[in-house]
């Protein structure tokens, strides 16, 4: 599925953004990751930024339109380790819900397992009804 292929590359590239602008979590926050499931806390990184863009290549700008997912309301996208939050909206519950999402990452084994089981989730149940999205909400943390 090239879709995924394309998917991960963007993926893989960004969470390199995130490593390099970003921070590593704090003891609190790697206590919240370890409550969600994630094995490696000491690997995840959040980066604050502005606004979380979409991807620039068509396909997938297009899938994103497509479906609704990385609209200009959006506050968190987790990349594997790597975190994106949009300034000012960091909070325990959003964390706790991006981090099971690097639980996710961890437990599909590769970016491109585990695009492939979310963006055929997304395809096939919407982005609010994805299954993988039911279980980050599941996890968050108040």
């Amino acid at each position: 599925m090239q879709i995924v292929l394309s998917a991960a590359k963007w993926t893989e590239q960004n969470q390199l953004l995130i490593y390099q602008f970003g921070r590593a979590l704090t003891s609190e926050e790697q206590n919240i990751a370890l409550l969600v499931g994630v094995s490696k806390p000491e690997r995840v990184h959040i980066c604050e930024v502005p606004e979380i863009k979409r991807p620039q290549e068509p396909e997938l700008a297009a899938l994103c339109e497509q479906f609704g997912f990385l609209t200009k309301d959006t506050i968190g996208l987790t990349l594997g380790y790597g975190i994106y939050i949009k300034q000012g909206y960091l909070t325990t519950r959003l964390l706790s819900h991006e981090l099971r999402h690097v639980y996710q990452y961890e437990q599909a084994g590769s970016t491109e397992a585990f695009l492939t089981r979310y963006i055929g989730e997304i395809m096939q149940f919407g982005y609010f009804n994805a299954p993988y999205e039911i279980d980050a909400r599941s996890h968050e943390i108040y």
